[in-house]
C-alpha cells in the first residue's frame, strides 16, 4: 500500500507544480524574464494540475480506504505544497524536473488499482 501513498505524493507534487507554473511570476522565473504563458498553455497546465490532484486523492483512497484516505490526502497535499513553494523560491527550474515524476507515478497507481 505504501506505493500508492508515494504515488499520491508524487501526483500531488506534480499537480501543484503544474498549477503554480501558470502564474506569470513563476513562469518567468523558469523561462526567463518577460516570458508569459499563452492562454492555451495556461489552460493545459491548470487542467493537468487538477487532474494530478484528483488522481492523488484516488491514490490515497485506494491506499487507506474512505475513513483515513481523505486525512492522508490532506497531509500529502500539505507536504507537496510546502515542497513546491520552497523549490519555487530557491530552485525554480527544479520544479519542472520534479513534476515529471508524477507521470510514471500515475501510471503505476493506475496499474496497481486495476490489478486490485
Amino acid at each position: 500500500m505504501s506505493i500508492l501513498i508515494l504515488s499520491g505524493a508524487a501526483l500531488a507534487f506534480s499537480g501543484f507544480a503544474a498549477t503554480s507554473i501558470t502564474m506569470d511570476r513563476h513562469y518567468a522565473d523558469i523561462h526567463g524574464r518577460g516570458a508569459e504563458p499563452t492562454p492555451t498553455t495556461r489552460l493545459r497546465l491548470r487542467t493537468l494540475g487538477w487532474i494530478g490532484l484528483a488522481l492523488s486523492f484516488m491514490a490515497c483512497i485506494g491506499a487507506s480506504g474512505w475513513h483515513i484516505g481523505p486525512v492522508l490526502w490532506c497531509g500529502i497535499l500539505s507536504l507537496a505544497a510546502w515542497s513546491v513553494t520552497l523549490l519555487l523560491q530557491y530552485h525554480p527550474r527544479k520544479v519542472l524536473q520534479g513534476a515529471w515524476i508524477g507521470l510514471p507515478a500515475a501510471l503505476l497507481a493506475t496499474i496497481l488499482l486495476l490489478l486490485r
